[in-house]
């Protein structure tokens, strides 16, 4: 089958890789319909973090189709659409134990610590997989994980209809995602910003007059960017006193932040390490209102696409959302 394997920073090759085989105990093979380009694949692709071993099938936020089950499969079946929990926890270290797989202290990723998504078919495990109605479109289906980050995201928050003025930072994927959330929740005075006009307009469209250049001070603030320079210059101008600041992008490395304007604030501060327990939360909206999000999905490529894909999310125009790789399409 064709999968798309990192082997080294900037490394990346369309290759044939036999198939998983068959399912044994608690396995799944799963025929991949879709498969997202996440921030954290950037990231791998530019410097290999998080990889433990290459060459390595990239990819983790992923739906598709039930092809076998192993003996010990309980809840699946062949032909059930299902979408990936890519994350891999040990189950027994103490934040597991409290319900915080997402920080469990052997954390790792599919696509990162084995092979991921970004291929024609999958073997993984029963209790990575939850069942999504076929009525879920496979590309929306597939925004389940990162819907369940920016769910994680609001939650943390503590974000509700009493809330005052909400910023979010950033218009990709995840910001994108996060204000349909707010909106949901009934949050009623809420701002996107972005340096992208691409990002910008894909929003407009939807919701008019969302977007703007940040104004003022704002009780909760999302940054969902990862640009060293928002936290610099920016996040000390726009967060409130004893406003609240949930920082979700990723980072490539440490950036300079004023602590004294933290202090001297009493700001709330949030990291929001991926989801818990949101995943189940993410299916249960994409299955009512899963057409509220189609305008993140921007891009649907064949893997064979992958150097447009890739060149596409790291330009400086951002002119893209979400990408998905289909390899049906091939």
């Amino acid at each position: 089958m064709k999968a798309l394997r990192f082997h080294a920073p900037r490394d990346l090759r369309l290759e044939m890789v036999p198939r998983p085989g068959k399912p044994s105990g608690n396995e799944v093979k799963v025929r991949v319909e879709a498969a997202g380009i996440c921030g954290t694949d950037l990231h791998v692709f530019e410097t290999g973090a998080y990889v433990t071993k290459a060459p390595v099938i990239m990819g983790h936020e992923f739906a598709g189709l039930v092809l076998e089950a192993g003996d010990g499969v309980k809840g699946l079946k062949p032909g059930d659409r299902v979408v990936g929990d890519s994350r891999s926890t040990c189950g027994v270290c103490d934040f597991c134990r409290r319900g915080h797989p997402n920080l469990c202290e052997r954390l790792g990723f599919i696509g990162e610590v084995r092979d991921g998504a970004f291929a024609e078919e999958i073997l993984i495990e029963e209790p990575s997989l939850l069942r999504i109605d076929p009525s879920v479109p496979a590309g929306m289906a597939a925004l389940a994980e990162p819907l369940a980050v920016a769910a994680h995201a609001a939650g943390l928050a503590g974000a509700g209809a009493l809330s005052r003025r909400t910023l979010v930072l950033g218009a990709g994927p995840v910001g994108a995602l996060l204000y349909e959330i707010l909106l949901l929740k009934g949050l009623p005075d809420i701002q996107v910003s972005d340096r992208s006009p691409y990002r910008r307009g894909v929003i407009e469209r939807v919701h008019p007059g969302s977007t703007d250049e940040p104004s003022g001070r704002y009780d909760i603030v999302f940054e969902t960017t990862g640009a060293p320079g928002v936290a610099e210059d920016l996040l000390p101008r726009v967060v409130q006193k004893r406003g609240t600041l949930v920082m979700v992008g990723l980072y490539r490395g440490p950036v300079p932040f004023d602590l004294n304007a933290l202090i001297e604030s009493e700001w709330r501060v949030l990291g929001c390490a991926a989801f818990s327990d949101e995943l189940v939360e993410a299916v249960d909206i994409l299955e009512t209102r899963w057409p509220v999000f189609s305008h993140v999905a921007s891009h649907f490529l064949p893997l064979s696409g992958y150097r447009e894909a890739f060149d596409l999310l790291l330009s400086p125009q951002k002119n893209a959302m979400k990408i998905l790789f289909q390899p049906g399409l091939e």
